[in-house]
């Protein structure tokens, strides 16, 4: 405990191992790391936290240390509704809107293709494969879509109850990590009557198994070293969980509704944005074997 304390210390009291910056967001909701560019970008909702499809929401682009250097980086002429969940390649970024995913060409700065998801309603957060399969969630219709490489079309891949809320998503190799909100009190709502699971689902046989039970309402994954970092948006925390010895402990306390993380490899960082305070959170985690 004395350790989580440090860190949490260090975050709001000092420099040295973190910083909160706060320039040209609203509602941010996932950060990403492009090592390729050295910089990193953060997807707004826009408008605050609205899911409307109201042409306001855009992608902003910082340096390394959260600088930023293009507030409006995309989407304000492309009519972005409401960006969420992002995964990154070398060449390209892909985001998810309120009607799809957009591939968007870095290099370019250029939306290359869009993926519409017919059907969807409530189109979270995506994550791409070896193949270059993505994989998105679906918060209130209990989906994961496959959208393949080849064929460049969405499908249903796993459609249950189980997912209970499928919000953020991590790829490893051979099974998607799904955060689950939990059971939700009733529809379309964000209430629930059951915390969310943290479950891993086997890309061949589509079974799933829980690797934590009723931890929170989980919105965002990544991964440091062999821990999964995950955000638990309503009681603002960041818990770390160890997945062989199924336990979970908390890492940061005190936020106001954390969102979707990511970790640089290369600065030893990890970041994620907070709805409650249009923040982008970096803390330094340079030993976490």
């Amino acid at each position: 405990m004395k350790k989580i304390v440090f860190v949490i210390a260090c975050l709001f009291l000092t420099s040295a191992n973190s910083q909160a910056v706060k320039h040209h967001y609203d509602a941010p909701d996932q950060v990403v790391w492009h090592a390729e560019t050295k910089t990193w970008f953060v997807s707004n909702l826009g408008g605050g936290i609205s899911l409307e499809k109201d042409s306001n929401g855009w992608i902003t682009q910082t340096d390394e240390h959260g600088n930023v250097l293009h507030p409006f980086w995309i989407g304000i002429e492309e009519k972005m509704h409401a960006v969420s969940g992002m995964t990154i390649t070398k060449d390209f970024l892909y985001a998810c809107d309120r009607d799809g995913v957009y591939k968007i060409n870095i290099e370019q700065r250029k939306v290359q293709e869009f993926y519409k998801i017919e059907g969807g309603e409530f189109i979270n957060d995506v994550v791409i494969d070896e193949n270059g399969d993505l994989y998105v969630s679906d918060f209130f219709g209990n989906r994961i879509y496959k959208i393949s490489e080849q064929t460049k079309k969405a499908e249903v891949w796993l459609e249950t109850p189980r997912l209970e809320s499928p919000d953020g998503l991590y790829m490893e190799k051979g099974k998607l990590i799904v955060g689950s909100w939990g059971v939700l009190s009733k529809p379309n709502s964000f209430d629930t009557s059951k915390l969310g699971d943290l479950l891993s689902v086997d890309l061949k046989t589509k079974k799933i198994t829980p690797l934590v039970k009723e931890v929170g309402n989980i919105e965002g994954i990544t991964k440091v070293g062999k821990y999964y970092f995950i955000t638990d948006w309503a009681s603002g925390k960041i818990l770390k969980v160890h997945p062989k010895k199924k336990k979970v402990a908390v890492f940061m306390s005190g936020l106001k509704h954390p969102t979707d993380p990511n970790y640089s490899k290369e600065l030893a960082m990890f970041a994620f944005p907070q709805h409650g305070t249009n923040q982008v959170i970096f803390v330094k985690i340079e030993n976490n074997k």
